[in-house]
């Protein structure tokens, strides 16, 4: 019986997934606000140049070893790199540029907010 080639399979997506978006947009946004060229940010995440422009386009859904590779060049946590836009999300963006001292008051003003069990 002879068989059918198989449809072939590419490796890349042509179109952008709509989560993977989003989180390449963001790693693209940090390392701007960064000043980090592209070929800078390559060589430190040690990632490569195809990966990392496919990443920000959302053509590539990253692994969690490369997402803590990102975060770590970018000195973010994994959380701040897949950030979405629920009302926690937000908050925890905007917590993200505070100092230290303004996290524990952030902090102690939300512990109060919490209903005693």
């Amino acid at each position: 019986m002879p068989t059918r080639p198989r449809a072939k399979k590419t490796r890349h997506r042509t179109k952008p997934d709509a989560l993977a978006r989003a989180v390449g947009q963001r790693v693209q946004s940090l390392r701007k606000e960064k000043d980090w060229s592209f070929d800078a940010f390559v060589e430190e995440t040690g990632l490569g140049r195809g990966y990392i422009s496919e990443l920000e386009r959302g053509l590539v859904v990253p692994t969690v070893t490369s997402l803590a590779k990102l975060a770590a060049a970018l000195e973010v946590t994994i959380a701040d790199l897949v950030l979405g836009d629920s009302l926690r999300e937000r908050l925890f963006d905007v917590s993200r540029k505070l100092d230290d001292k303004s996290l524990t008051v952030l902090l102690k003003q939300a512990q109060t907010l919490v209903p005693a069990s």
